[in-house]
Parts: C-alpha cells; structure tokens; sequence
C-alpha cells in the first residue's frame, strides 16, 4: 500500500486532511497524530474510491481517498502530521489558516499561487525543490487550474470502454500526488507546503473544455465528450476538493479578517453555447461573498475582497465563434461574464477594494484597476506557468532559432515562452475601471502574495520565483507595495 496525504485550506482552527491510500481493497483506518498527540478526527473515517478504474481480482477498487477534520489551536504555525496506516507511516509539515492578516510589525500573510504544471517538462523536479526552499512561509497554496493535462500527449485515445485506458488520465494524478513516494517529479512537495485551494481550469479535461478539439479524436462526438468529460471530473473531485462524489461546480469560502476570500470553480459547469461560466453553486456563493463584504463595509470595518479562479480576467477575448471553439474561449466570451462584471462594479460602488488571483495565460504579471467614479481599486495577479508544457513542433523550431540568435548575443533565457501581454485600456461595465501594468515576467514561475495590515487597510507586495536551474532566472523579483483600501 501507498499513503499519502495533504492539508486542505479550511477555516482557521481546523485542520483538514485529505488522505489517499493505494493497493488496498479495504482500506485501514489511518491513525493521526498532530505535533506528537494523537488527534481524533470530529467524524468517523469515511472512504470513497478513487474513480481510475483501478481494480483487484474481485472487481473491488484499489485505491481509497477520504478527508478528516481536527480541531486544532487557533494558532497559525507549522504543525508536524504523521499518519499512520497498515504498516505505513506519512509525516509532513503544514499549517492552518490565521485568524486575521498580521500588522507589519508581526509579519504577513502569504499565498503561494501557482498553477499549469506539465509534470513531464519537470524532469528535475525543480518545482518541487524550489518551492520548499522558498524562505516565505505560505499559509495557504491556490493551485489555479491546470494541476494536470489530462489531454496530452495527443496521440493518446482515451476513455472508452476499456478501463486500461482510462487509466492513463488517472495515472497523470497518480505520479503528482505521489511523487514523493514513487521518487518523480509532480506536485507532493507543493501540496505539503501549506493548507491548499484546487481550482479547476480547462486541462483537468482537454484544452479549451467543453468544445470539440480537432486534436483531440476522444472530443469529436458527444458521446465520446460526455465520456471523457465524466471521467476528468470524477478525477478532478477525488484528488483535488476530495471527500464524497459531486463537490465540482462549486466554490470554497475563506476569511483572514479583513480578506474574505472566494475561489470559484468556473469551467467544471461551463456550457458550449457562451452563456454559463458557472453553476448554482457557484453563483450562489458569489452572491454570499459580495454580502459579506458589502455588510463589511456598512459597519466600517476594513475589508477587503479577494477572488480567484482559473483564467486572467482583464483580457482581450476573441470576437468570431471559429477563434472562440478552436483555440481558447475567455470568460469575457460568455453571458455569465456580465455577473461578475456587475458584481465588481457594485463592489467597487461600496468602496470595497478585490484582488483577482489566476494562472492560465503563460506568462506573470500584475496590474491595476482604478474606478473612475470611486476610485476603488481593482487588481489581477497571474502567474503562470510554473513548468510550461511543449508544444511539438512549434517550441523545437522556437528552440532552434533562439540557438542561431544566442551565436550573436540575442538570444532568450525563455525561447518557448511568451512576454505578458498589454492590458486593456479598460474593464468593466460601460469601461468604468482604468487599467495599468504593474509588473510582468517571462518564464516558468510561482508568485507568493504578502498582505499586511496598515492603519484600516492592507497592503499588498508579489514576489515572482522563476523555476530554472539557473540561479539567475531563479532570481526572486518583488513588485512595489499597493495600498488596498475602502473608499
């Protein structure tokens, strides 16, 4: 059997665990224990198989996932987790949620944001070392979509009938969050970093999901999507949220007065007809978020909304039907899309700052929105990629002309990458908010975002980590402070 686990981001003074157990039919009752004391969990161990097809002779599922809840201090710290389970033993070290956001003086509060990993561009597992040797201590990881790519390589056919193949998207699961103990690159050493929000984005099923990819043979009929896509998301919810089937197309809630946070989950339910982004559950829970913060606000109390999901949210989208099912449809492209326009615009009416987190686009950077009418600000942190995947072809022909230009001295450290793209002029309904870059980087990358409190407020400063080999580009690199304040 093989045991893993890692901490799921929950409210402060509870810590909750997701527990994997592999090559076991029934699997063991895991034994917990919390900085040397044993820990009991607030309900019985309750274990669901890992949908993978993963089977023994008798047809029973071999591999099991369960999530337990503790109470814990209500202390954020490193704490030491050992499991214990059918002679095996996992310990790690993560830590749970503070209460508030830290004065300058005590600190800050820090997120590690980190999304699109191809893990077998990861041959040295750099991810992974790198981020362990960041010396800012994350209190919470947002992996922001494309924790896998179930659609690559392209030649690959799958599902159908036969479970053997189906296997082969639950196998890209299976070597990153077990790469530890199976000695590969993936993604074990981020997980265990810190308590960790999954956010689904369109390669935890195929690219540019749900429409038909002409690459892609396993899209071109409905049923073959329907299949593939019920396979992806049974895999995206027994791996990243955990737990009992049916926890997709939802979003998770999480305060750090005065950040509410809100990560919302908007491909899982997303249609092919450019209306809908998201499901009930979803919007529901956007609808809860803008209360809150706009009750926040009311009764003077600072507050500061801080939302993320799986694509960048000030961009150009593209504007013919063809562009928008071959290559990339944005959220900008859907009628959702005027939902969230409208509820910033009434954020930004109250006076109530937001900060957008994702990944997605390749390339990092950071920029400002000011409202025209409040003043309020507006800002979007991506980073992305932290290991860029290949595109055959293409990136050998990049690669070979940077080699010819690297004779005369013009060569680039990033060849298959891209430079961040120019922001908007506006965003908005009727273009209400004026946008500025702040900060751009190339390359293979993860970014830690530090807020501290200061007078009513918070601040907000990213740092950029390059994932090379090379200490130059692995060089960190800090934006300025933005001031996040009520209006």
């Amino acid at each position: 059997m093989l045991l893993t686990a890692y901490v799921q981001a929950s409210k402060p003074g509870l810590l909750q665990l997701w527990i994997g157990m592999f090559g076991v039919a029934a699997p063991p009752v895991p034994q917990v224990s919390i900085d040397r004391q044993a820990a009991v969990p607030l309900d019985p161990p309750a274990f669901f198989p890992i949908r993978d097809f993963s089977v023994d002779g008798n047809g029973q599922s071999i591999n099991h996932q369960c999530v337990l809840r503790f109470d814990v201090p209500d202390e954020s710290r490193p704490r030491q987790i050992v499991i214990d389970a059918g002679g095996e033993r996992f310990e790690f070290a993560s830590t749970s949620l503070p209460k508030e956001v830290p004065t300058l003086m005590d600190g800050s509060f820090n997120i590690l944001l980190s999304s699109c990993y191809s893990q077998p561009e990861d041959i040295d597992g750099l991810l992974g070392t790198i981020v362990s040797q960041i010396k800012v201590q994350p209190h919470l990881t947002v992996l922001a979509g494309d924790q896998v790519y179930l659609d690559l390589p392209l030649t690959q056919r799958v599902p159908d009938q036969n479970p053997d193949r189906a296997r082969l998207l639950a196998n890209k699961y299976y070597l990153n969050w077990l790469s530890g103990a199976l000695r590969v690159p993936g993604l074990q050493s981020v997980l265990e970093r810190a308590p960790v929000v999954c956010i689904p984005d369109d390669h935890e099923f195929w690219n540019n999901y749900p429409f038909a990819q002409k690459q892609l043979p396993d899209t071109w009929t409905d049923g073959s999507r329907q299949l593939l896509g019920d396979t992806a998301r049974a895999l995206y919810e027994d791996y990243q949220i955990g737990g009992a089937p049916g926890g997709a197309g939802g979003a998770i809630r999480l305060d750090v007065e005065p950040l509410k946070m809100l990560f919302v989950d908007m491909r899982c339910d997303r249609d092919s007809a450019f209306k809908s982004l998201m499901g009930p559950k979803a919007v529901a829970a956007m609808q809860a978020w803008e209360h809150d913060l706009v009750d926040a606000r009311a009764a003077g109390r600072p507050v500061v909304g801080l939302l993320a999901s799986g694509q960048a949210l000030f961009i150009d989208p593209p504007e013919s039907n063809w562009r928008k099912k071959t290559f990339d449809a944005e959220m900008p492209n859907y009628a959702q899309f005027d939902v969230l326009q409208a509820t910033l615009g009434r954020l930004a009416d109250q006076g109530v700052p937001v900060v957008y987190m994702t990944g997605d686009v390749h390339w990092g950077r950071v920029a400002s929105g000011h409202d025209l009418q409040t003043g309020t600000a507006l800002f979007e942190v991506i980073a992305s990629p932290s290991r860029l995947i290949r595109t055959p072809l293409l990136d050998t022909a990049k690669e070979a002309a940077n080699s010819v230009k690297g004779i005369f001295g013009g060569g680039n450290a990033w060849p298959r990458h891209s430079d961040p793209e120019d922001v908007p002029d506006r965003f908005g309904v009727n273009h209400r908010f004026a946008l500025k870059q702040e900060f751009g980087r190339r390359g293979d990358q993860v970014a830690i975002l530090s807020f501290t409190r200061v007078g009513s407020g918070v601040d907000m400063q990213v740092m950029y980590y390059g994932i090379s080999s090379d200490k130059a580009l692995s060089q960190s690199e800090s934006t300025t402070r933005f001031e996040l304040r009520a209006r």
